[in-house]
């Protein structure tokens, strides 16, 4: 049996005196399923030895997590992406014993006095905001009473709360590459929203262009009146007035909205013009031809929210942690191959 932590207890403290993650620590702990009895037996005495009981088996009723969910993106067309995030939230935190407390939200009326009321109403012990940018006045809020709070597909630019997402930086640039790679020096960005998330995801693709000599990049920003602009851009380029010969696209909604504008205009996909999406949904390897895009593990945001959040528990002054999760290529039939380089 490995020796208690000496200093005072927390869950990071037992987790590496028994030798295991966090989670496991707090499933242990709140006598959730999963875990074997001479584990749980072995956790159990280190955090008795330790005097860590009776802050580690509060009230379930004490052990709630609010959980702010976008409503504009997680009702339209971004819905499979938001599901799985919230599938691997659900699963970790049932877990670690604790309870999800779900609430859409509007971003235009998201305010300070509706996460005052929530939190009154659940007496949440944390809060996850899931596809939001932070408010000033409700992140002002949280600093000044030192509430739990993760970013959930969110960064905090300051870093003053925990936040974990994709690496938007490196996929915006890897998509970029990759179009490179295929002989394409005259390329268009298209998005239809700005979030945090996505301004990395264009400065990682305008970072990949200045790394290439000779290749151009151009956004094209559609966030007002979409299909009016993004029309109007493909006739540009039917036109000859302009040249590029691929497209990336901000999400794999964009992405096949895009294909069918260019279609619609005479223009085939990949013949005419390469096409790469991003968020690798469902929905992407259904359509003709498949979609070539970036592949986000969606569950693994969820978990490592979770991770943060325990994290966040047993040590409250704990520097606020930023984890990017890794985004991966998916080859589909939308690139064309131009010339080899």
């Amino acid at each position: 049996m490995p020796k208690p932590p000496r200093r005072q207890a927390n869950q990071i403290a037992i987790a590496r005196a028994a030798g295991v993650s966090v989670s496991t620590v707090s499933r242990a702990l709140s006598n959730a399923p999963g875990i074997s009895e001479e584990r749980r037996s072995q956790i159990r005495k280190l955090a008795q030895d330790a005097g860590y009981f009776g802050r580690a088996t509060a009230p379930a009723a004490t052990r709630t997590l609010l959980a702010y969910v976008t409503a504009g993106m997680a009702t339209g067309g971004l819905a499979p992406f938001y599901d799985a995030v919230v599938a691997g939230l659900s699963a970790s935190a049932a877990e670690a014993g604790l309870t999800l407390a779900m609430r859409l939200v509007d971003e235009s009326n998201f305010d300070l006095a509706r996460v005052e009321r929530d939190n009154a109403d659940l007496q949440a012990i944390a809060t996850l905001l899931i596809g939001l940018d932070l408010p000033a006045a409700i992140g002002a809020r949280y600093l000044e009473r030192g509430d739990p709070l993760v970013l959930v597909n969110g960064y905090d630019p300051t870093l003053r709360f925990d936040c974990v997402a994709p690496n938007n930086f490196y996929g915006g640039a890897l998509a970029a590459q990759r179009l490179i790679e295929a002989g394409h020096r005259s390329l268009l960005y298209i998005e239809d929203h700005i979030r945090w998330t996505t301004i990395q995801r264009r400065r990682g693709f305008l970072a990949a262009v200045e790394d290439h000599p000779g290749t151009r990049g151009t956004v094209l920003a559609i966030r007002a009146d979409r299909d009016r602009l993004l029309n109007a851009e493909i006739i540009r380029r039917r036109r000859g007035e302009a040249d590029w010969t691929a497209v990336f696209t901000v999400n794999d909604t964009m992405a096949i909205r895009t294909m069918g504008a260019l279609e619609a205009a005479g223009l085939r996909v990949p013949q005419d013009i390469s096409v790469i999406g991003f968020d690798d949904l469902l929905y992407a390897a259904m359509i003709s031809p498949p979609l070539s895009t970036m592949t986000v593990d969606c569950a693994m945001l969820g978990r490592q929210a979770i991770t943060l959040l325990l994290r966040r528990l047993a040590e409250p002054n704990a520097v606020p942690m930023q984890i990017d999760c890794a985004v991966r290529a998916k080859t589909g039939s939308t690139i064309a191959q131009l010339a080899q380089v």
